[in-house]
């Protein structure tokens, strides 16, 4: 009897233990299972489908059936890059006195001659010139107006002339530079001293001068055919804003950087009766506008992220990138505007055909709904000849902001972040259009801030 009872004993010990195994086994995976839903959360913003290349911190996932990657470099038959040999300003008689071994004079010439012809910048003594100014004040005879004359080469407001004023904007702007960075350069090679304040007031007064042409900007981004646009976060005094990207069909760029990210925005440059396409991811600050493209780019990154889930997954995907394809492909082919439309027609019932065929899934359930929310809008393209079906112009266009973003971290203040949208905006209108920068901000600082 007192063996049964102690092993009854020890049986129920064992039982408890067990138990509280099991509950300690439980808490555990428990806090595992919500560590693994805060890391995946983290994890989200590198590998979610809509997150740009520069924002992306992970090796993309690689598929093992695909074959391996070719040999970079270009493909057979591509136009080289060699620079054309240009003809010679100037011929160099080069020719040894002594023996470059032993220096001894006892030598001849062998009368074999090789010949290279060598480009150089050959650079001028650049000394820093101040210039005297004696402006004379006038007085019309005939309607009696009294005005101080004015020279292309001297500015009304500062004491610095359109050149030096190019050359520091296009070291921030077009060369990236720091203002300490600026101030060095500046100090090292052309022996002028500046304080970092000196540079900001001399960056503000340009970024003042560029207004006139940017509001011009609005008018033309009104005018264009169609509008690409995107947006971006940025910091102004540590808080978070936008940076919105509108670039035209005639690579007019406008920069705007408000503190919203929603429709007042658009209605601010737009205009409340815009009744151009745009051509824009799937923000929902944008389904107000009457014609609108929606991004293939998105819609394909988006399929790509759940083709792994299912079955159903990869051929949701597989029939998105085919769909893609051809659209493609009608394009290039130049059809007449009557099959556009008749296509357009096909391809909207087959997109809604798509989104009910997959509905029932419920792991599809995201990209589905992303896809049912653009219904009547991934075709758009085919009614406008030339409009691309992708937002990646517009992505372009927003990309050299996203890297001053990553340099300077915030603007210090909103007349900073005012005159940086003013400057950006030319510079990038002038760049894509392959104007000279130089000379076409040149141009608009004589007019605006000298002759104005």
């Amino acid at each position: 009897m007192t063996i049964q009872n102690d092993y009854i004993e020890d049986l129920e010990k064992r039982i408890i233990q067990i138990i509280e195994q099991r509950d300690k086994a439980e808490n555990i995976a428990e806090k595992l299972e919500l560590e693994n839903k805060i890391l995946r959360n983290k994890l989200a913003f590198y590998e979610n489908p809509h997150t740009p290349s520069s924002a992306r911190k992970l090796p993309k996932k690689t598929d093992e059936n695909k074959p391996e990657k070719k040999k970079r470099g270009a493909p057979k038959g591509h136009k080289g890059a060699t620079r054309p040999k240009p003809e010679p300003d100037i011929t160099v008689d080069v020719k040894a006195d002594k023996c470059e071994k032993c220096g001894s004079n006892n030598i001849e010439d062998m009368e074999k001659i090789k010949q290279r012809i060598i480009e150089d910048i050959i650079s001028s003594a650049q000394t820093l010139q101040a210039t005297k100014f004696d402006q004379h004040t006038i007085m019309c005879k005939d309607c009696g107006h009294e005005f101080v004359s004015k020279h292309p080469d001297c500015p009304t407001e500062g004491n610095f002339g359109p050149n030096l004023l190019v050359y520091i904007t296009m070291l921030k702007y077009h060369m990236r530079g720091t203002i300490r960075k600026i101030e060095e350069f500046l100090d090292y090679k052309d022996d002028f001293q500046i304080s970092p304040k000196g540079i900001l007031d001399a960056l503000n007064r340009v970024g003042l001068t560029c207004k006139k042409e940017y509001d011009q900007l609005i008018q033309k981004i009104r005018a264009a055919e169609w509008v690409h646009i995107d947006e971006t976060g940025f910091h102004v005094n540590g808080e978070k804003w936008w940076l919105w990207a509108f670039r035209t069909d005639k690579n007019e760029v406008l920069i705007v950087i408000e503190h919203s990210r929603g429709r007042k925005v658009l209605n601010k440059i737009l205009g409340e009766n815009w009744n151009i396409p745009v051509i824009v991811d799937g923000w929902k600050s944008y389904w107000h506008l009457p014609i609108i493209q929606r991004c293939w780019s998105h819609l394909l990154r988006e399929v790509e992220n759940f083709k792994t889930v299912s079955k159903k997954g990869k051929q949701l995907s597989k029939r998105i990138h085919k769909m893609f394809k051809d659209l493609r492909d009608f394009i290039d082919s130049d059809p007449s505007m009557v099959s556009r439309k008749k296509q357009k027609e096909i391809w909207d019932r087959e997109m809604t055909d798509l989104v009910n065929r997959f509905k029932r899934n419920k792991k599809l359930s995201k990209p589905l709904k992303y896809i049912e929310n653009g219904l009547g809008n991934w075709f758009t393209c085919l009614l406008y000849p030339g409009m691309e079906p992708t937002n990646n112009l517009g992505e372009q266009a927003i990309r050299e902001s996203v890297i001053i973003r990553k340099i300077i971290g915030t603007f210090r203040s909103e007349n900073g972040s005012q005159y940086y949208q003013y400057i950006a905006s030319l510079l990038s209108t002038w760049r894509l259009q392959g104007k000279n920068m130089f000379v076409e901000l040149d141009t608009v600082i004589r007019d605006n801030l000298c002759l104005a």
